[in-house]
């Protein structure tokens, strides 16, 4: 079905995305299949403690994920994810960005961009909780090409766990080819990039 469109919406000096979600019928009863999602910029101090919350969410997952221990707080993770968390405005300086999808104001997921040289940014810790999926992360990751684009980047790299292949498949969809690595990683990963025009 048609994606929503997103209207801008002032909130206290910073602008909030609204995804305005097409209605559907059926049997004369109007049904909204993606309620009204908000997607915000979460590096103010309202929304950080919940961008932080779906990042600490999203390395436990992956730790999960490949086997390795799973920590109970931000302090047992790894080095390089423990600074980031503690410190995520400070990992996502403009023109990056952390965005976060509410859904009637609850967090829902979420997706970094991060910039790695004049240019050239990674899109990372793309995130939806479990019990939200189903569009959010398309609409998410749109919304990041979108702002990536407005704030000068001209190309969007990433990388995945090649386990991930829906994740894959939906980066692919939007646009997304295989790219030549550009850091190590201690897990198999497939890397990505997008070029804006």
């Amino acid at each position: 079905h048609p994606l929503p469109a997103f209207r801008d919406t002032p909130v206290s000096g910073q602008h909030r995305h609204v995804a305005e979600s097409p209605m559907t019928e059926r049997q004369d009863v109007a049904v909204d299949p993606l309620p009204t999602i908000e997607i915000v910029g979460a590096l103010q101090v309202r929304q950080l403690s919940d961008a932080t919350d779906l990042v600490f969410e999203y390395m436990t997952a992956t730790l999960d994920e490949v086997g390795w221990p799973v920590p109970a707080r931000s302090s047992d993770l790894p080095d390089e994810w423990r600074r980031e968390v503690d410190d995520l405005a400070a990992s996502y300086p403009p023109p990056g960005m952390f965005l976060v999808a509410y859904r009637h104001q609850r967090p829902i997921g979420g997706v970094g961009l991060q910039v790695r040289e004049p240019g050239t940014a990674e899109v990372k810790h793309l995130y939806v909780r479990p019990d939200e999926r189903g569009g959010v992360g398309r609409l998410l990751m749109e919304h990041l090409d979108r702002r990536a684009a407005d704030g000068g980047i001209r190309r969007l790299v990433l990388d995945v766990l090649t386990s991930r292949t829906q994740v894959i498949d939906l980066y692919r969809q939007l646009g997304y080819t295989d790219t030549e690595p550009y850091t190590r990683e201690p897990v198999p990963a497939t890397f990505m990039e997008l070029l804006l025009t």
